[in-house]
C-alpha cells in the first residue's frame, strides 16, 4: 500500500537547492524547438534572463481580488510586488478583477464573449475544468512550452512522480500553472479546548474517544453545559477519521475509492454522535448555528470544545485574555496509526490554476512571466515581498520588518495581500513565510504543536483526480441528489429523529440514487491518475 504522507521531501533548504539548480539551467535551451504558433514577438525576448522583454509589453490578467486587498487598493497593479515585477521583467500587467461574489458569473461571461485576456487565474471555473478548456481550444496546451520557457516550474513539478501526477492530465499534458507548496503546513484546523475548562476538571487534552467522553461528562456534570459544538452538517472529519473514513469520496485502501457516508464504519460514527447528543454532550442547536454564534458560545464559556482554525482560535482567545489549546487527532486506541490527516494538493481549493488563452499574442512571454514565481529570486519576492522593505536577511534567513508586521494603514493581515503575494500560481513557502505567524511566535508554536505525529498519515485522502466532461456532468447530477438525501439523514440519525436500525435502508436509498455509479466514475478517474507515467 502506497501511503500518502505529507510531502516533506522538498523542505525549505532542499527546495532552495532545487530552485538554484533550476535557475542555473534557465540559460539552456532544452526544448527541441519552438512550439507551433509562437508569435514573432518572442524575438524580443532576452533568453539569458531578465528583463523578459527588451521592448515593454502589456499582458492582461484576469484574477479575482482578495477582499483583504480591496479595502485599500482598487487593483493588484497597486500591490508593491507586482510593481517590482514590472521593473524586473519589463512586462506591465493590466489586471482584470471580477466583482467580489460574482466571480463565477463574470468568468462565464468572459468565456462566452470570446474576448479573453492573456492569462486567466482560477481557470478551474471552466465547465469541465481547465483540462476541458485546453481540449476545447480555449486555453493553450502548455506541454510544448514548459521545458524551454518555464524550466523552473517544469523542474519543480517533475521532481517527483506524485507531484507530476497532480499537475498533469490523464494523458500527461500540462494544462496550467499551479500553486506548489513542497513543504506543507501543519494542519490548519484542529479540535480546540478552553484551557480553563480542562483545568476545572483536572484533565489533560483528550487523545482517545474514551477520554473525550470522560471530559464531556465531567464538564456537563460540573458546569451544566453541553461542552461540544460540532460542524453544522454533523460530518466532523476529526471524529470520523478514527473509524477509518472521511466525508465524501476517499481511498478505502491504496486502490479502492469509496464514499464515506455509506460505509459500515459510518454507522459507528453516527452511533457515537447520537450517544453524545442524548447524553447532552452536544449543543442541541448545533445544526442551526453560524460560525460567529459558535465562537461566541465557546468564548463565553457556554461550550468547551469545537473544531476551528488553530491560529485564529488561539489569537481570539488571547484578545479575550483566555487560553485556547489544540488537540492531536483523536484515536480509538492511544498511539494507533491513523490515516485521515489532511493533505494539501496543488489543485485543492485555492483557485490558483492559471492558464494562457490560445488567442494571446504573447504566449511565450506570459509563460516566462509566470515561471518567474518558481525561481529562487521570484519565489522570495512573491512570498516575502521586497528585500530591504518588507524583509531583511539575518543570518541567512529572511526576517520581516515593521513595514509589514506593523503597517500603520493595512495591518498585518491585509498587508499579506498588498505588500506580498499571498495567493498566486507560485512556489509557495510554508507557514514560515506568513507574517501573521512571524509576528506571533506563540501562534506559530500552537500551529506546529502535534504536527510531527509519526503515527499519522494522509492515506485516506483522494488525490486530485480529473473527470472527463461527461463524467463530471453525470457524477454531479447523481451527487446533488445523494448529498441532499445523505445530509438530511445524517442530522436525523444524530438527533435521534431516525433510528440507526434504519441505516441499511439509508444506504440502499443512496444506491438507488446512483451512488454506485458515482463511485465507479471516481474509481475510473483514480485508476487513470495512478497509471500516469
Amino acid at each position: 500500500m502506497r501511503v500518502r504522507f505529507y510531502r516533506k521531501s522538498l523542505a525549505w533548504g532542499t527546495a532552495f537547492l532545487l530552485l538554484a539548480s533550476a535557475l542555473a539551467g534557465c540559460n539552456e535551451d532544452s526544448s527541441p524547438g519552438s512550439a507551433a504558433g509562437e508569435p514573432a514577438a518572442s524575438a524580443n525576448m532576452n533568453e539569458s534572463g531578465l528583463p523578459i522583454v527588451k521592448t515593454p509589453i502589456t499582458l492582461k490578467v484576469w484574477t479575482p481580488m482578495s477582499p483583504n486587498a480591496s479595502q485599500f487598493i482598487t487593483d493588484y497593479g497597486q500591490n508593491e510586488v507586482y510593481q517590482e515585477l514590472e521593473k524586473r521583467t519589463g512586462i506591465h500587467i493590466q489586471f482584470i478583477h471580477p466583482a467580489q461574489g460574482q466571480e463565477k458569473e463574470a468568468f462565464n461571461l468572459m468565456i462566452a464573449s470570446g474576448e479573453l485576456p492573456d492569462i486567466i487565474t482560477g481557470a478551474g471555473r471552466y465547465v469541465g475544468g481547465e483540462e476541458k478548456g485546453v481540449r476545447d481550444g480555449v486555453f493553450e496546451d502548455l506541454t510544448p512550452y514548459l521545458q524551454k520557457y518555464a524550466p523552473d516550474y517544469y523542474k519543480l513539478v517533475t521532481s517527483d512522480a506524485e507531484t507530476k501526477r497532480e499537475v498533469t492530465t490523464d494523458d500527461g499534458k500540462f494544462p496550467a500553472f499551479y500553486m506548489i507548496k513542497p513543504d506543507q503546513d501543519a494542519p490548519f484546523r484542529r479540535i480546540m479546548f478552553r484551557e480553563d475548562m480542562l483545568q476545572s476538571v483536572s484533565m489533560d487534552v483528550p487523545k482517545t474517544i474514551d477520554e473525550y467522553e470522560k471530559f464531556f461528562k465531567a464538564i456537563k456534570d460540573s458546569k451544566g453545559i453541553a461542552p461540544y459544538i460540532p460542524v453544522t452538517n454533523g460530518l466532523e472529519e476529526q471524529f470520523m477519521g478514527p473509524y477509518g473514513i472521511i466525508p465524501g469520496f476517499y481511498l478505502k485502501d491504496a486502490k479502492t475509492v469509496a464514499f464515506g457516508q455509506a460505509q459500515p464504519q459510518f454507522k459507528e460514527y453516527l452511533a457515537l454522535m447520537n450517544k453524545w447528543y442524548k447524553e447532552g454532550y452536544i449543543n442541541k442547536d448545533f445544526a442551526g448555528l453560524k460560525a460567529t454564534q459558535t465562537q461566541a458560545l465557546f468564548d463565553s464559556g457556554k461550550a468547551a470544545t469545537l473544531v476551528e482554525a488553530v491560529v485564529g482560535s488561539y489569537n481570539r482567545g488571547k484578545q479575550l485574555k483566555q487560553n485556547y489549546v489544540s488537540a492531536p487527532y483523536p484515536r480509538l486506541k492511544a498511539g494507533e496509526q491513523i490515516h485521515y490527516q489532511p493533505k494539501t494538493w496543488p489543485l485543492a481549493g485555492n483557485g490558483q490554476e492559471t492558464v494562457i488563452a490560445t488567442s494571446s499574442k504573447y504566449k511565450t512571454e506570459a509563460i516566462r512571466w509566470l515561471n518567474y514565481a518558481y525561481t529562487q529570486e521570484g519565489a522570495m519576492l512573491y512570498n516575502y515581498g521586497i528585500e530591504g522593505k518588507t524583509y531583511t536577511m539575518v543570518d541567512g534567513k529572511p526576517k520581516y520588518t515593521d513595514y509589514i508586521l506593523n503597517h500603520p494603514k493595512y495591518g498585518t493581515e491585509n498587508a499579506n495581500y498588498i505588500l506580498r503575494v499571498h495567493f498566486a500560481p507560485k512556489l509557495a513557502f510554508s507557514d514560515i513565510a506568513n507574517p501573521n505567524l512571524a509576528k506571533s511566535p506563540d501562534s506559530a508554536a500552537i500551529r506546529q504543536k502535534w504536527a510531527d505525529d509519526p503515527n499519522a498519515d494522509s492515506a485516506l485522502q483522494l488525490p486530485p483526480i480529473r473527470l472527463t466532461s461527461e463524467e463530471n456532468d453525470k457524477r454531479s447530477k447523481i451527487m446533488t441528489e445523494v448529498d441532499t438525501y445523505s445530509d438530511e439523514m445524517v442530522l436525523k440519525f444524530i438527533l435521534g429523529a431516525e433510528p440507526l436500525s434504519n441505516f441499511d435502508n439509508y444506504v440502499s436509498q443512496l444506491k438507488k440514487l446512483g451512488l454506485d455509479e458515482a463511485v465507479s466514475i471516481s474509481q475510473a478517474a483514480y485508476d487513470r491518475y495512478e497509471n500516469k507515467k
